[in-house]
């Protein structure tokens, strides 16, 4: 299932604490409960395609691209000095004139585009 209002999911996604275990695993801490810990594993191919996994309820029900995934996403953007932005749409993601990868979900692809990070853009 890919979400509906992925915008909503981006911005919770934004204020959501992550810490790096391997170059392709990363712990997302979840909002609603402290305690409790997502793993996220992320996986690049060659056509600039992401395909990711999480051990959230979400997910393991057969949900893609949730707000951990999101989470360890501009997490790895971030230490790159990027900004990404998440789509459900090729069009409007190629609207916004920016690189565009593709976040592989299930039922149907989420996009994101990559830009500077502000403070690059200041430098």
């Amino acid at each position: 299932m890919k979400p509906t209002d992925i915008k909503r999911l981006q911005k919770r996604s934004r204020v959501m604490r992550v810490t790096r275990v391997t170059p392709t695993t990363l712990v997302v801490y979840s909002r609603s409960n402290p305690q409790l810990q997502h793993i996220v594993t992320i996986e690049w191919d060659r056509r600039a395609g992401i395909r990711a996994r999480c051990t959230c309820p979400w997910a393991q029900h057969g949900g893609a691209a949730c707000s951990h995934v999101l989470a360890a996403l501009n997490f790895l953007a971030a230490e790159k000095h990027r900004t990404i932005s998440f789509w459900l749409n090729a069009d409007d993601a190629r609207r916004q004139k920016h690189r565009v990868l593709t976040l592989r979900a299930g039922d149907g692809d989420v996009f994101i585009t990559s830009r500077p990070a502000d403070d690059e853009k200041a430098s």
